[in-house]
C-alpha cells in the first residue's frame, strides 16, 4: 500500500520522540500568546477534556510552539537521562542537551538554550581544541546544570524538571539564574553532593580565585559572604600562552570536608611543575580555610584535572608526565595518598608514563582510568587498585580527533567523551563507548548534531556532564 506523503507527514508527526529523535519536554522558558493571554507549555494539557483542541490550534508543525511543547504536543515519554556539553560561543554560550537512552547509551538529537552569556576569554590564548585550559566547566549537580561563562565572568544554572516516581522522567529544562562567578575567567565549577549544596567557581583570570555559593533546591546560586580567596598568582613568564600554566580544576574530596584546586604552572611558568592545593570546607558556613599548598615539581608538568578512586587516593593527570611542557608522548597520570598534620600534604604514591601527547582530562570508575590525550587524538585505559596504576593500553581509542572531556553515566556503563575536532574539520563530536569489565571501550555511537564547528563558537565547544 502507498502511503500519500501528507499522511505520512500526519502519522510521524503524532509519534513519540523516540521516533523522530526529538527530546521529549517542554521549554520551561517559553512563552506563547493566546487572544487573551499569555501561555506556557503546560496550559495546553492543563485541562484534559480540552487537551486535543488545543494540541489543534497551537501545536502546528514547525511552529515555535511545536518546537518547545514536545510533551504538551505530542505525549510522547520524556526521558529518564540526559548530556549536556556546551557551546561556549562568543556571540553566545548555549547548553546544548540530549536525551539519552539508559539501555543502549545512545543520544538523540539535541536542544540548546541560551546561558544568557557569552563563552570563550581572549585572555587565555588558547586554541579551540582546549579552549578553556580546564575541566568541569559545566556539571549536574543534583537537579541542576551549571554552566561557566568565561567570557562574561558569570554562572549559569538550569533546573532538571523531574517527574517524581520510580523512573523520575525529565518533563522540563529552564535558566533560573545568572551570578558573577567572583573573578575573571571562570572556568571549573565544583559541588559539594552532601546536604549542604555548596558550589565553588575556579576563575583563571588574574592571580586567579575560588568563590563560593550556596545552590537552592530551585537551582539559584546564592553567594557566600566573604568567600573570594585569591590563589596569589604572580605574573606570566617567558611569553608562554595563558593556558599552558592556568588553573585547571576545582573539586570536593569524596566526602566533601576538603577542597582541591589543581594549577598547571606557577606565576605562569609551568616548566618546574604545577601546584595542588587543599583547603578545608566549614560544611555549616561555605566558607574554606587553612590552605595546604604542594608543589608538583618534576614529578609532575602541567597538573590538569583530577578524580579519585575507590579508596580516595588523589589521581592526576599530568600533561606532560615529568618531561619539559610541549614534550611529545610524554604524557602520564600520578597517583598521590592523602597526608594529615604534615606540611607535605600529599604522597606520590604510583604513576604511569602514557606515552601520549597532552593528557589533560582524567575519569575513574569501578576501578577503571581514562585519560584523553588532547594532541595524540586519544584515550588510554588504565586500571588502579590499591593506589597502584597500571597502563593497560596507551590508545584503547584512537581518532578520537582532540578530545577534551569526558563523563561516566550514572552506573558507569557508558563513558561520553567530547571531541573537537580541531584538527581536521573543524567540527566537534560526542563520542558513546560501552566500558567492558577489563577497563577496554567499544565505540557505540559518534554525534556531531547540534554542535557548532569552530566558525560560530570561536572559541571552541567545552564541557561534558551527565544526568
Amino acid at each position: 500500500m502507498i502511503v500519500p506523503k501528507k499522511i505520512l507527514a500526519l502519522v510521524l508527526s503524532a509519534l513519540p520522540f523516540q521516533a523522530h529523535g526529538q527530546n521529549c519536554f517542554n521549554n520551561q522558558e517559553f512563552i506563547f500568546y493566546r487572544p487573551d493571554r499569555t501561555r506556557n507549555c503546560n496550559w495546553i494539557t492543563r485541562k484534559q477534556d480540552l487537551v486535543n483542541q488545543r494540541r489543534r490550534n497551537v501545536c502546528t508543525s514547525g511552529s515555535d510552539v511545536a518546537r518547545n511543547c514536545v510533551l504538551a504536543c505530542t505525549g510522547c515519554t520524556p526521558p529518564s537521562s540526559a548530556v549536556f556539553t556546551m557551546t561556549n560561543a562568543a556571540d553566545g554560550n548555549e547548553v546544548v542537551i540530549y536525551a539519552r537512552d539508559t539501555r543502549t547509551g545512545r543520544l538523540s538529537y539535541p536542544r540548546a538554550f541560551s546561558t544568557g552569556s557569552v563563552g570563550g576569554d581572549a585572555t587565555l590564548e588558547s586554541p579551540p581544541d582546549i579552549s578553556l585550559g580546564s575541566t568541569d566547566s559545566l556539571i549536574v549537580a543534583d537537579n541542576c546544570v551549571l554552566a561557566c561563562n568565561a567570557g562574561s565572568n558569570s554562572i549559569s544554572s538550569f533546573e532538571i524538571i523531574v517527574k517524581n516516581g520510580k523512573n523520575k522522567l525529565i518533563e522540563g529544562f529552564k535558566r533560573t539564574g545568572i551570578v558573577g562567578s567572583g573573578g575573571d575567567v571562570p572556568v571549573s565549577i565544583a559541588y559539594s553532593n552532601n546536604a549542604d549544596r555548596i558550589v565553588y567557581a575556579l576563575n583563571a583570570g588574574g592571580p586567579g580565585s575560588i568563590s563560593g555559593f550556596i545552590l537552592s533546591e530551585t537551582c539559584v546560586l546564592d553567594p557566600i559572604t566573604n568567600s573570594v580567596v585569591t590563589l596569589n598568582q604572580g605574573s606570566m613568564e617567558g611569553g608562554a600562552p595563558f593556558f599552558v600554566s592556568s588553573p585547571g580544576q576545582v573539586g570536593f574530596t569524596p566526602d566533601s570536608d576538603e577542597l582541591i584546586v589543581t594549577i598547571k604552572g606557577i606565576d605562569g611558568n609551568p616548566d618546574g611543575g604545577g601546584s595542588i592545593t587543599r583547603f578545608d570546607v566549614d560544611g555549616s558556613t561555605g566558607l574554606v580555610s587553612y590552605p595546604r599548598y604542594f608543589g608538583t615539581g618534576k614529578d609532575g608538568i602541567g597538573p590538569f584535572s583530577f578524580d579519585f578512586d575507590g579508596d580516595d587516593n588523589l589521581i592526576v593527570a599530568m600533561a606532560f608526565g615529568q618531561s619539559p611542557p610541549g614534550t611529545p608522548n610524554a604524557g602520564g597520570v600520578n597517583v598521590y595518598n592523602f597526608v594529615e598534620d604534615s606540611a607535605i600534604n600529599f604522597s606520590l604514591n604510583d604513576s604511569a608514563s602514557l606515552r601520549e601527547t597532552a593528557t589533560c582530562w582524567v575519569r575513574y570508575s569501578n576501578g577503571c582510568v581514562f585519560t584523553t590525550n588532547n594532541a595524540s587524538s586519544s584515550i588510554s585505559s588504565l586500571s588502579i587498585e590499591n593506589g597502584n596504576i597500571n597502563l593497560i593500553d596507551s590508545q584503547e581509542v584512537s581518532g578520537v580527533n582532540n578530545p577534551v572531556d569526558m563523563s561516566f553515566s550514572p552506573d558507569g556503563k557508558y563513558l561520553y567523551a567530547l571531541s573537537t575536532g580541531h584538527t581536521s574539520d573543524a567540527q566537534p563530536r560526542i563520542y558513546v563507548y560501552d566500558v567492558s569489565n577489563s577497563c577496554g571501550l567499544a565505540e557505540v555511537e559518534v554525534i556531531s548534531n547540534g554542535l557548532p564547528d569552530e566558525s560560530t563558537t570561536v572559541f571552541g565547544v567545552v564541557g561534558l556532564a551527565v544526568f
